[in-house]
């Protein structure tokens, strides 16, 4: 869940003004070493008037993930295992599942949580942030089964200041060897007037990941940062997991798989949008779309067309490279965009479907306004969009959906995928981090979508808040409940349990909910929550769980 260019303006930066005010887009770095620019700490609501793009959740689907029983799963004792060590036992293969989030290789989802504004004890350097694992297993995920990864200063970037590590989480095994691998895109800046953008990768293993994050080799362009987003999947048909990474303007790179433990990549090939209506890249998503057996990639971005305009184009992925972009609309024609994107097949047609949170109000004359933002999906077909079902928005105005719509909800600006109650059909939990609980501004809530053989709709939603019984916490104003939201089978039941992040929680310190299922799905009794301090990472304002790998 990675900010776009939400930084202050910088010298030469370009200024475009929208129906919210003025934002500034980051003008291209010169040659010189660039100084590392320092960016305030945020509110959903200020991001977006303010971001160019925001990615908040991992777009990439694969196999459903499950969930832990009704009964908690997460204890709160304290782990006496030291930082950036894992408090797992190590096993001496990898299982037969390689999972694309099983760090350790025992056969469970492991999540990895973000807290990119923590003060790491290497150098107490403010806001170059770190990142929590917390290890699946029979019981699902536990506080005490975890490990804690820190950013000290290293060769090839130029200052450990403001690096925001665990901005942009995505989980996969790049190297084919059975565990699953943490990639990221901090904020960094690459040292000495190096160009090429900033990807660091945890490699997986017996125990957990590794202690410190690899720099991958540059990638060609004239951007030294680490600003952006990325998403990981198989585009290019050959089986192997790749990576994609935008370019903050109208395309971006490949790195194809596999991709070895010395930072190097198989092959390198680029994506454009060049042609469209697209200013910018603000987000992307990998997954088979028309259903073919190759990854397709899902590009979101503000266009040139009117204040706040965002459009949302597919490019079909095959062995020779990407097709032309054909834009994704909705039912009236109209141009989409948002600020998270999924890919899942919600009616298992065989082909996957786009779900887009768009997380705002705004709108231009092109884009029908969402009040309190929305759900969009798009249902996928061979040549992208199903020509047999119609796209759909989905706010709280919904039929069957718990809530009012209401302005500032920010329906939308978080969203996982994944089949919480075993039915085998993907289900969609959206984050409302700007929902007004009894007259509490901004308190949060997550809202559980089901999917089936019609796709999705409002009935038989579920809400989860800090308001709902059982559930740990009480609702307070700014606490942004709902944030970051994931979907993992943590305890392999075949079930998704859910996690929950509120960054803004206790004056920024963060903290994290874990949600059980039984048969219906996510369920609020046994859910249980706790902060940064009890697995032992930074508790300095950090921001615990702004950001988890899904």
């Amino acid at each position: 869940m990675a900010v776009g260019t939400s930084a202050q303006p910088s010298a030469g930066a370009r200024r475009r003004t929208g129906q919210c005010g003025t934002f500034s887009v980051l003008p291209r770095p010169t040659s010189r070493a660039p100084e590392l620019i320092h960016v305030p700490v945020l509110s959903p609501r200020r991001r977006l008037a303010i971001a160019t793009g925001v990615a908040l959740v991992a777009g990439a689907l694969a196999a459903p993930v499950g969930h832990a029983a009704a009964q908690s799963s997460v204890t709160a004792a304290q782990s006496s295992a030291p930082a950036a060590q894992s408090s797992v036992a190590a096993a001496s293969t990898p299982s037969p599942k390689r999972l694309r989030d099983d760090f350790n290789g025992d056969g469970y989802p492991d999540v990895a949580v973000g807290a990119p504004m923590a003060t790491t004890v290497v150098g107490s350097e403010e806001g170059a942030g770190a990142v929590s694992v917390l290890f699946g297993g029979p019981g699902g995920l536990s506080s005490a089964r975890k490990q804690v990864l820190t950013w000290p200063d290293r060769p090839g970037i130029s200052n450990p200041r403001d690096a925001r590590y665990g901005t942009v989480l995505r989980s996969a095994d790049l190297d084919g060897d059975g565990y699953a691998d943490l990639v990221s895109r901090p904020w960094a800046y690459r040292a000495n007037g190096e160009k090429g953008t900033v990807l660091v990768v945890n490699w997986g293993g017996p125990s957990g990941l590794s202690k410190n994050a690899m720099l991958l080799k540059p990638i060609p362009g004239d951007q030294a940062y680490g600003f952006g987003d990325l998403s990981v999947g198989d585009v290019d048909g050959d089986g192997i997991t790749d990576i994609a990474v935008d370019d903050a303007r109208l395309g971006g790179h490949i790195l194809h798989g596999p991709i070895d433990r010395t930072g190097k990549w198989s092959g390198l090939s680029s994506f454009s949008v060049e042609g469209t209506d697209l200013l910018d890249v603000s987000k992307t998503a990998v997954g088979d779309v028309t259903g073919d057996g190759v990854g397709d990639l899902v590009v979101l971005g503000f266009a040139e067309d009117g204040p706040w305009a965002q459009h949302t184009y597919l490019l079909k992925g095959g062995r020779t490279g990407f097709a032309a972009p054909v834009e994704i609309k909705d039912a009236d024609g109209a141009g989409v965009g948002g600020v998270s994107v999924g890919i899942a097949d919600l009616d298992k047609d065989g082909h996957g479907d786009v779900v887009i949170g768009r997380g705002d109000e705004w709108s231009h004359a092109d884009t029908p306004v969402k009040k309190g933002g929305a759900l969009f999906v798009s249902y996928g077909g061979p040549k992208g969009q199903s020509t047999t079902r119609k796209p759909v928005w989905i706010n709280q105005d919904t039929e069957g959906v718990s809530g009012t719509a209401e302005a500032h909800d920010l329906m939308g600006y978080s969203l996982a995928l994944g089949d919480t109650n075993g039915d085998t059909y993907p289900d969609i939990a959206v984050g409302l981090p700007g929902e007004r609980i009894n007259g509490i501004s901004d308190a949060g809530r997550v809202l559980v979508f089901k999917g089936g053989p019609k796709g999705v709709s409002g009935a038989g939603t579920k809400e989860f808040g800090q308001y709902t019984a059982g559930v740990p916490g009480v609702a307070e104003a700014g606490d942004q409940f709902g944030e970051a939201v994931a979907l993992g089978d943590y305890d392999g039941n075949g079930r998704t349990e859910m996690v929950v992040g509120a960054p803004s929680e206790n004056n920024s310190k963060g903290a994290l909910w874990i949600f059980g299922t039984d048969a219906t799905g996510i369920i609020a009794k046994g859910s249980v929550s706790f902060g940064a301090a009890t697995i032992g990472a930074p508790t300095n304002q950090s921001r615990f769980s702004e950001t988890l790998t899904d």
